[in-house]
């Protein structure tokens, strides 16, 4: 949706917070509505998202053309009215709503029609049926409802032009999500530029983003350099994590984000591109905002649409369809078929996959490195998986086997057991981990956990 659509009233400068929603994204946000919307935290963000999806509903349901509600976007502050307005064109299919948030009781009214045009107020199916996926996201495995929720947000995304803050744990995705909603955009036909923010040093910020001119200074290339601005020119420019910019890096990024164009080293000529920007962080940039390590007022021409990407454990029936799509990956490739025994997918099913979908694919690499058959079997697990599958074995050992009872045992017995859970104990205390615990005892890994289990120290 173009500014230009808006009366006078309704431009970037409003005082008034307003913006426009469109199926549950938002398509345009005033100054005013981005100082207050872009700060917020992303579940809280998510809870106000799903008010408005509620109310359009309402609305749609009951015939109206506008509600008001008295809501706290942030838990404990005051609250702020929130005036929702149903604003469909005629002939429109699509869902929009424009919001207004002012102090509360302030009693401001939205006109009865933005577009001077009627309003289409015919209720509509209550559940909007989401469009089919797109053969590019074939590439983003999950049946989660969660992260399939996701993957029709960036879909959405990808039609619009604004920036987009992808979040997630390293291992998430977020760069192949960043380069699907390139592949999606009208400027799939343009270059998809990324720049790892942690890899380069603040010296060479200028020459990499902007480039320099012929003989700008010694040891620079003849001829000079476009820069990354230049060579995204009509493509999107990725800023992969953000959060690892240094201060002087988001100064000036902030600067051409702001201005629109930039001065190469040596020359005094503006410089105006067109780009579509992303970025991705795997930190919580609200914390380091409040620890003033990044811009908030970056942050406000960064995350126009957020998403946020969810761990693999908080998707865990997508785990096996992941193993199973990496190993019928290897299959193809080596003219094989392979599988999974029964047992490692109880074990895989039951890690905590810290390093997210990257981490499996690379267990699935190694495993299927070092099998020499064709059914892969728990003695091909890595190292710190192997620790899991004993667990495993052992916790099914003891529903059928318990530890004869202290009262049973002689007086000696009794206090070597007392000792050794005292020294246990310490150990667990003193290490850094399990297996380094194991390593200081100097016992095998089944005996340790079947004393834990013996002396409750689980």
């Amino acid at each position: 949706m173009e500014k230009t659509h808006f009366p006078t009233h309704f431009g970037p400068n409003a005082s008034e917070a307003i913006a426009v929603f469109e199926d549950g994204l938002m398509v345009y946000a005033n100054n005013a509505f981005e100082n207050l919307y872009n700060p917020l935290k992303y579940d809280v963000k998510e809870r106000f998202n799903q008010l408005l999806r509620d109310l359009n509903l309402d609305l749609q349901q009951s015939g109206k053309a506008c509600t008001q509600r008295q809501i706290a976007l942030i838990p404990g502050e005051n609250e702020i009215e929130i005036i929702v307005y149903l604003l469909n064109k005629p002939g429109s299919k699509e869902n929009r709503l424009v919001v207004m948030a002012v102090p509360k009781g302030a009693g401001i009214k939205l006109p009865m029609s933005v577009h001077d045009q009627p309003l289409n107020l015919e209720p509509r199916a209550k559940k909007a049926v989401k469009k089919k996926l797109l053969p590019a996201f074939s590439e983003l495995i999950g049946e989660d409802p969660r992260f399939k929720a996701v993957l029709h947000k960036a879909q959405k995304a990808a039609q619009s032009n604004y920036p987009v803050l992808i979040e997630g744990e390293s291992g998430t995705g977020k760069e192949i999500l960043a380069r699907t909603i390139h592949k999606t955009s009208s400027r799939s036909l343009k270059k998809f530029v990324d720049i790892n923010c942690a890899a380069i040093p603040d010296q060479l910020i200028d020459s990499e983003l902007f480039g320099y001119e012929k003989g700008a200074f010694t040891g620079a290339t003849p001829g000079g350099r476009h820069g990354l601005f230049v060579e995204a020119h009509k493509g999107t420019l990725f800023f992969d994590e953000i959060a690892d910019a240094s201060l002087q890096t988001q100064a000036k990024l902030l600067r051409v984000l702001t201005e629109g164009h930039f001065k190469r080293i040596g020359s005094t000529k503006n410089i105006e591109v067109d780009v579509r920007i992303i970025s991705a962080s795997n930190k919580d940039l609200p914390r380091l905002i409040e620890e003033k390590r990044f811009r908030q007022d970056l942050i406000y021409r960064l995350n126009t649409i957020s998403i946020h990407l969810p761990p693999l454990r908080d998707r865990p029936g997508d785990i096996l369809l992941l193993a199973n799509f990496f190993l019928k990956k290897h299959s193809q490739k080596q003219g094989r078929t392979l599988q999974l025994a029964a047992n490692c997918l109880d074990v895989l099913k039951s890690y905590h996959w810290p390093g997210n979908v990257r981490e499996l694919k690379g267990v699935i690499d190694y495993m299927v490195t070092m099998t020499t058959g064709s059914l892969i079997t728990e003695n091909y697990f890595p190292d710190f998986l192997l620790s899991l599958e004993d667990l495993h074995n052992e916790n099914n050992d003891n529903r059928h086997h318990h530890p004869p009872s202290d009262p049973d045992l002689g007086l000696l017995s009794r206090a070597v057991q007392h000792a050794e859970k005292e020294v246990i104990k310490d150990v667990l205390q003193q290490a850094k981990n399990r297996s380094e615990a194991i390593k200081i005892l100097g016992i095998s890994r089944r005996t340790f956990y079947v004393k834990l289990k013996q002396y409750n120290l689980e």
